[in-house]
């Protein structure tokens, strides 16, 4: 009732005491208002950073263009949603459990480094 983490079984079990919504052993996935969550995000999927070269710095080397780059993707999301990812996977295909959450493998970040160079 006060919103908080239990996580002692012996108070876990004692609060449950006389609970009939769940059981691990239902041969059903039973969906309900308990489960429901605000799942809004800010996520940055996507982000470049380049710098070319003024040509009077390479034409030395005889480079026409020179570029160095970065490029990270899933840099980060903001967001209260207390899964592993708020973009939800689905593994049943029926059109009545849309955006059901059943713990998909969060989202991996990544980051390139590069140069393009125009002889």
């Amino acid at each position: 009732t006060t919103g908080e983490r239990i996580t002692d079984p012996a108070v876990l079990n004692e609060i449950n005491q006389n609970a009939t919504m769940w059981s691990p052993v239902m041969p059903k996935y039973v969906f309900h208002s308990w489960g429901v969550e605000d799942g809004s995000f800010l996520r940055l999927n996507t982000l470049t950073f380049g710098y070319t070269l003024p040509h009077h710095l390479t034409r030395q080397w005889y480079i026409q263009r020179l570029r160095v780059f970065f490029t990270g993707t899933n840099l980060f999301c903001l967001t209260n949603y207390t899964g592993y990812d708020p973009e939800v996977s689905t593994r049943r295909k029926l059109p009545y459990t849309p955006g059901v959450d059943y713990s998909a493998y969060p989202k991996s970040r990544g980051f390139n480094f590069g140069v393009n160079i125009t002889f």
